[in-house]
């Protein structure tokens, strides 16, 4: 379901922006059934500046609460090794668009005008930074305005929200390590004083960008005092935005079957997600508990044979607790789409 609603929405949305000049990097997870895993790879194919970037969130060592760095981390490591900077130390843009979201057809084209007229300045402000701070300068560039679009409900409402995810765009050196991962969505106007960065609404007359809501969201939505739009306003969004009319149709027929009416659905609950997040950062914990046994009980002199017993007894019983947490981990993660948002990186 997830899949056929982003190549309806955000990957139309994508495909027909204005400017290509951009680098798309969609996050999934590595452990993604081969099917749907091969089915996204097919739809990104015919472009060459989208690519696909497993994670195996099974594996990693280091997360933080209130940011998704580690998903930056990993797209990082993507972009070195594929040669998609020509200079580690140079500024780029970026910003995170779910899967189920849309741009505006000039949203990328704004930003690089945008970002190329600021820059020079940019850089020279990092002059009169202070220790901590003079690596980089840096702007968070938003535009505030855009659509709640209830898919289920076939209604459309404005919507004011600077710092939501899609709204958001950060320009930093690469080599700062600083993107719009750095910080949790709303987060961003309280980080941007830690950063010492500028704040700017590019665009407060235009609507740039669609936050969707639909059944397998999260966040619970209530659309029961919005009014559906006319087709002929409908449509025109439609094509404001990108979104292919007729793959969006199907996917509404495909799915009626799945819940009791996709055209009078007025109400969601939201589909629960913190407890898998929650595993994500204790196996992460049991990660690094179990490397730190490991290397204490091969590299350290001096360790007799009860203490080396000790400690494959004590790795041996993290790994099953590690193991126990992604099954359930597993279990839950059934209706993954390209789960965690798909970044958009453009030099």
């Amino acid at each position: 379901m997830m899949i056929d609603l982003f190549e309806a929405v955000t990957l139309a949305s994508l495909v027909n922006q204005s400017n290509s000049e951009f680098i798309w990097l969609i996050v999934i997870d590595a452990h993604m059934p081969s099917k749907a895993r091969d089915k996204i790879a097919g739809l990104l194919r015919p472009y060459a500046n989208f690519h696909l970037i497993p994670i195996d969130v099974t594996a990693l060592r280091h997360v933080r609460q209130g940011c998704f760095d580690w998903v930056w981390s990993s797209c990082q490591e993507f972009i070195l090794e594929n040669g998609l900077v020509d200079d580690p130390y140079d500024y780029v843009s970026t910003s995170l668009i779910d899967a189920d979201d849309a741009w505006h057809r000039n949203t990328i084209a704004t930003v690089n005008r945008f970002v190329t007229n600021r820059l020079p300045q940019v850089r020279v402000d990092e002059e009169n930074r202070g220790t901590w701070l003079r690596h980089t300068s840096g702007i968070a560039a938003t535009f505030p305005r855009g659509y709640k679009w209830f898919i289920t409900a076939q209604a459309w409402e404005p919507m004011e929200e600077p710092f939501i995810g899609i709204s958001v765009f950060i320009t930093a050196r690469f080599s700062s390590n600083i993107s719009a991962c750095s910080s949790r969505h709303r987060g961003w106007k309280s980080y941007c004083d830690i950063l010492a960065f500028e704040t700017c609404e590019i665009d407060r007359d235009q609507r740039m960008w669609v936050y969707v809501r639909h059944g397998l969201s999260t966040q619970p939505w209530d659309a029961r005092t919005t009014t559906p739009t006319e087709s002929s306003t409908s449509d025109l969004l439609l094509h404001d935005f990108g979104i292919d009319r007729p793959k969006l149709q199907l996917w509404r027929k495909k799915y009626t079957q799945e819940y009791d009416s996709f055209a009078t659905v007025l109400v969601h609950a939201g589909r629960e997600a913190a407890s898998r997040y929650d595993l994500v950062f204790r196996i992460t914990a049991l990660n690094r508990l179990i490397d730190a046994m490991k290397r204490r009980r091969d590299y350290h002199c001096g360790i007799d044979g009860c203490e080396h017993e000790a400690l494959n007894k004590i790795i041996a019983e993290n790994t099953q607790r590690r193991s126990v947490l992604i099954q359930s981990l597993r279990a839950t993660g059934h209706h993954s789409g390209p789960w965690v948002g798909s970044g958009s990186e453009s030099p």
